[in-house]
């Protein structure tokens, strides 16, 4: 007779031993199972343009993965040149890495539009993905960053750009495309 079947009779040696089999199972299998994962550099390659019009792709896509702790993120960068202008795009799949993510755009609900005589500064929205936008007008240097999802950051560069064109390359990106965020915002091991 099982020791646990005089605690309870559903504890009989039929039933502890698939029970406790299960139980090891899961309890070695869930650090993989509930291990959120991000975008590998092929995946998160095909949510950003392979061409810009009127620009050439400068070099082959460039990337890749990190993990600090337990936190990890993926990203990769583009760049496309047309004479002395030039466009960079970098993307980031903080999935696993929240508070980084956090960290890069919980400033901007705070921030005012600035406008002087050579900087440009403003919030900046698209498809309801929040960002800010930024021009140097004596450097003529443009930037957009955007949040995706509450999971990807998007940072739009142009050196020689102006802010309006640079607004027209994020146009083309699908942001229906992009997946949702899969590890809750309050986790502790992604504050």
């Amino acid at each position: 007779m099982c020791l646990f079947s005089a605690v309870h009779p559903f504890f009989t040696d039929r039933w502890l031993k698939p029970l406790l089999l299960i139980a090891f199972v899961m309890v070695a299998v869930y650090p993989i199972w509930a291990q959120s994962t991000v975008l590998t550099l092929k995946q998160l390659g095909e949510l950003a343009p392979e061409k810009i019009e009127g620009y050439k792709m400068q070099d082959q896509i460039k990337g890749r993965m990190l993990k600090i702790g337990t936190l990890s993120y993926s990203m990769i960068e583009r760049t496309f040149v047309h004479g002395k202008k030039q466009i960079t795009i970098m993307l980031f799949d903080y999935n696993n890495a929240s508070v980084m993510y956090r960290q890069a755009t919980q400033k901007w609900k705070n921030e005012e539009d600035i406008e002087t005589d050579l900087v440009l500064e403003q919030a900046y929205e698209f498809e309801k993905q929040p960002g800010r936008m930024h021009y140097s007008k004596s450097a003529n240097k443009s930037q957009i960053v955007m949040g995706i999802q509450n999971r990807f950051y998007l940072m739009l560069t142009g050196d020689g750009v102006a802010p309006n064109d640079l607004s027209s390359i994020a146009k083309i990106f699908d942001f229906g495309r992009f997946p949702p965020q899969e590890v809750a915002m309050n986790d502790a091991k992604c504050r």
